[in-house]
């Protein structure tokens, strides 16, 4: 070897050992350690301010925090090579930082193949459909209204990447694209009625009404829409239930209103009362006309508004923050009309030869085997509503019954499942279903294996440390 290239070898030894030197200096430790403290510290605000899934999103699931973790993982890789060759002395910090880069490997496997969703299984029913927080946009599309093809499925993350009017998220149908434009992440949705737009003999009725007794106390006022027309939308008040469709020739045992759109533009309406199958009495109502159903409870019905063709829409506020009762929606435009959509709902579109209905919701993933709720009980604090305790019975296959309870999870083929949550009946307050939450962690048996290492690493350094202290000379 000449003896230029005798000095570039050494130019080059040099660099890489000066590289490996910075990377290894405690300075860029210090920087790391006080950046991810940093990202933690905003991640913590984050998360108070807004929600868990929030600070994944802003902060955690990030390109400065997956550089912060890579810097992270150099500078121990760094400081093993910079110590080479190793002495038995070495042990402790190379078994502590073979850890720490174990349980950093483990927690990447956890974050990118795991799972962790939630499944609602009713009383009695099976289910075997969990849900995730990602979130995906359906569309399908019908030329005779019943029979439904898929038309798009596409995944999106409108909380990091939110749709503009300049850059919209464009799904193409046969007659229009979809095109969506606006995303609200905390919204407070109430629902509004209206006519349609485009009025073309596909949507149904819509009808307010209002039930009220002064003597009782009683005054309701809900409204009545059919998806189309000659279906028939029911609204149930536990003692009687109002409809909009057609009416039966005969009762069914229960006290009842049937309202039917009539061509004069008013509504026709046939009262049953429970014990007796043969119409009580009926009628012709119009816009601000009231009647008395003549039961024996003294109630008054007023139709304040009829529609002969009437919409869904939702009237949004925005929130800065979540509450329990804000959720996400999003803006799509269709054939020149603005629609909003909430998270996990679905407008069903019309035009000249074509139905589409679009939808926007959390995934479902197929867990490959059902879960049977077979017993669901409850404790509540004395003298209070207030859940003190509940627990799940719950079969799969295989297994009969297994009990499933705040701390005793369920632990098959693979997943993991704890108790989360159950369901109430808003009118009677008895339990209708019980909420899992659905875990799948690849990492996790990884993430034990580094810890493992790096506590040995720190048992070593103490054994060490009481080895050098002996040996010291008095």
């Amino acid at each position: 070897m000449s003896q230029s290239a005798d000095d570039r070898t050494n130019q080059v030894r040099r660099y890489l050992k000066s590289t490996i030197k910075f990377l290894a200096s405690l300075k860029l430790a210090v920087i790391v350690i006080a950046a991810i403290a940093t990202v933690i510290a905003v991640g913590t605000f984050v998360e108070a301010k807004y929600d868990a899934n929030a600070a994944k999103k802003l902060v955690y699931d990030t390109f400065w925090m997956y550089t912060v973790m890579g810097v992270l993982a150099v500078n121990l890789i760094a400081v093993m090579v910079d110590r080479w060759p190793w002495k038995p002395r070495h042990a402790p910090f190379v078994f502590a930082h073979i850890g720490i880069l174990i349980l950093m490997f483990g927690a990447i496997l956890t974050q990118k193949f795991g799972l962790d969703g939630s499944i609602r299984v009713g009383i009695g029913d099976k289910n075997q459909y969990v849900i995730v927080p990602e979130t995906d946009i359906l569309v399908y599309s019908s030329f005779d209204g019943d029979r439904y093809t898929k038309l798009a499925e596409q995944n999106v993350d409108f909380f990091k990447n939110p749709p503009t009017d300049k850059k919209p998220l464009t799904i193409a149908a046969f007659n229009a694209d979809i095109k969506f434009t606006d995303y609200k992440p905390y919204v407070l949705p109430s629902r509004k009625v209206v006519e349609p737009k485009d009025k073309n003999g596909r949507y149904g009725a819509g009808l307010r009404f209002q039930v009220q007794n002064p003597n009782i106390k009683v005054n309701a006022i809900e409204w009545l829409v059919q998806r189309r027309p000659n279906d028939v939308a029911t609204h149930n008040f536990g003692p009687a239930a109002l409809h909009l469709g057609p009416a039966p020739a005969t009762g069914n045992g229960a006290n009842e209103i049937f309202f039917t759109p009539d061509e004069k533009g008013g509504v026709n309406y046939v009262v049953f009362q429970k014990d007796s199958v043969a119409p009580l009495k009926k009628g012709h109502v119009n816009e601000g006309d009231s009647f008395a159903p003549g039961w024996k409870m003294p109630i008054e019905v007023r139709v304040l508004r009829y529609l002969p063709q009437a919409t869904d829409e939702w009237d949004l506020q925005d929130r800065e923050t979540p509450t329990p009762l804000t959720t996400s929606a999003v803006k799509f435009n269709f054939n020149g009309q603005d629609h909003w959509m909430l998270l996990n709902d679905s407008v069903k579109l019309f035009t000249s030869d074509a139905v589409y209905i679009v939808s926007y919701g959390n995934r479902r993933l197929d867990l490959g085997f059902p879960i049977q709720l077979k017993k669901f009980e409850i404790d509540r604090y004395q003298g209070t509503r207030k859940a003190m305790e509940y627990k799940s019975v719950v079969g799969v296959p295989n297994i009969d019954a297994h009990q499933i309870s705040m701390n005793e999870p369920l632990k098959y083929n693979g997943f993991t499942i704890y108790q989360a949550s159950f369901e109430e009946d808003p009118n009677t307050g008895q339990p209708v279903a019980s909420v899992f939450s659905v875990n799948q962690d690849p990492g996790r048996w990884i993430k034990y294996l580094g810890s493992f290492i790096m506590s040995l690493g720190i048992l070593l350094l103490f054994y060490y440390k009481k080895k050098a202290k002996k040996e010291k000379p008095s």
